[in-house]
């Protein structure tokens, strides 16, 4: 890893992120992110940050990687998310689920004989031990059994059971929640989505959100631009942001939001002419009704190659999205015209080396409603 960072080092308009495992850093990690950070002058991004009062001192520690870092001269920067987020979750693609002991090999399987092990007791009672190891206490929110809701069904045995959580399952059933999440799945044929809890949305939390935010060490972010199509709601930070963080909760200034999505990335990144509402720019414009910015539902569409799907949501109080000049949302409707282009590293961006990126102008905006 250190050998392709000296080669991103000759290359200009480059820059590192990194994504490390859950839980508090281990000294071997701060030490590789800052030794990667060295070895390409660049700023590096590590995601990401999903800010909980239950995790603060986790958090605090692994921010603690950014001071260690600039004490040698490199620069780390934490990506936070700026609101809350579920995760769906299922037993088809297995993102995340597959991350505990054990739950791996299962989903090595093909469907049908996933579907035969989950039904066995046997099998049940060797995957329910990854609640004891590590990798289950840093995803607490998912060993929680009985605190995932169900979200969408497919067979007629589950009917109703939308909205309702394992634990009211396995209630109205007398079994275990694990027994109860088991028996809805292999009877969807692995078709279920689950939902994990909305972590972090108490007061505390959101209290500590808003300092993370504010952080030198961090840049808000989240949105994964579909990679965990079927998975992640994040897409809907930056219209979430703007309403319910900004307009609803008062956390941070529209001007200051504005800026973080912004001139804050444009300039951490090097991204040329774009950030900046300034003669020469590209012009790149998202026209809003502050009083009705949000995000609607977000629900699933199977409209992919092969009828896979994915997760959608509606944005509302949109006017216009502009990109390089022409119209490509007008309203709620997309225009059909296709102006943008790939960012080319060295011709779409500049360089930002750690020194600089250590500034932290890219964090400062001309506009002082932002400061």
């Amino acid at each position: 890893m250190l050998e392709l960072c000296r080669v991103v080092r000759a290359y200009p308009g480059t820059t590192l992120e990194i994504v490390p495992p859950p839980g508090r850093f281990s000294d071997a990690h701060v030490e590789l992110m800052t030794s990667m950070s060295l070895a390409a002058d660049r700023p590096l991004n590590w995601n990401l940050i999903n800010v909980a009062t239950a995790i603060a001192d986790d958090i605090g520690q692994r921010l603690g990687a950014s001071d260690a870092a600039a004490a040698a001269g490199a620069c780390v920067i934490g990506l936070v998310l700026p609101g809350t987020s579920a995760m769906r979750l299922n037993f088809t693609s297995g993102f995340l689920i597959d991350a505990l002991p054990v739950f791996g090999q299962l989903f090595e399987l093909p469907v049908a004989e996933r579907v035969r092990v989950l039904a066995s007791p046997e099998a049940r009672a060797l995957l329910r031990r990854a609640e004891h190891t590590p990798e289950g206490a840093a995803l607490y929110y998912l060993v929680d059994w009985g605190g995932l809701t169900i979200g969408e069904t497919v067979a007629p045995s589950n009917a109703g059971l939308a909205g309702r959580t394992i634990a009211e399952v396995a209630a109205a059933r007398g079994v275990d929640p694990f027994d109860a999440l088991c028996d809805v799945v292999v009877a969807d044929e692995l078709g279920t989505v689950l939902l994990t809890p909305v972590r972090g949305d108490d007061a505390p939390s959101w209290t500590l959100r808003q300092r993370v935010v504010r952080d030198a060490r961090t840049i808000p972010g989240g949105s994964d631009s579909g990679a965990h199509l079927d998975m992640l709601d994040t897409f809907t930070m930056a219209t979430r942001l703007l309403g319910e963080v900004v307009r609803d909760r008062g956390l941070f200034t529209l001007a200051e939001a504005v800026q973080l999505m912004t001139a804050a990335p444009a300039g951490l990144y090097g991204i040329r002419g774009r950030g900046h509402l300034t003669a020469g720019a590209h012009a790149d414009l998202f026209v809003f009704d502050p009083d009705r910015i949000g995000s609607g539902p977000v629900h699933t569409r199977r409209d992919l190659p092969a009828g896979a799907s994915r997760l959608y949501a509606d944005a509302t109080g949109v006017h216009s999205v502009v990109v390089n000049g022409t119209e490509v949302v007008h309203g709620s409707e997309l225009t059909g015209a296709l102006p943008g282009t790939v960012l080319r590293s060295g011709r779409d961006t500049t360089t930002v080396t750690a020194a600089e990126a250590l500034r932290g102008d890219w964090r400062r905006s001309a506009h002082p409603a932002a400061r």
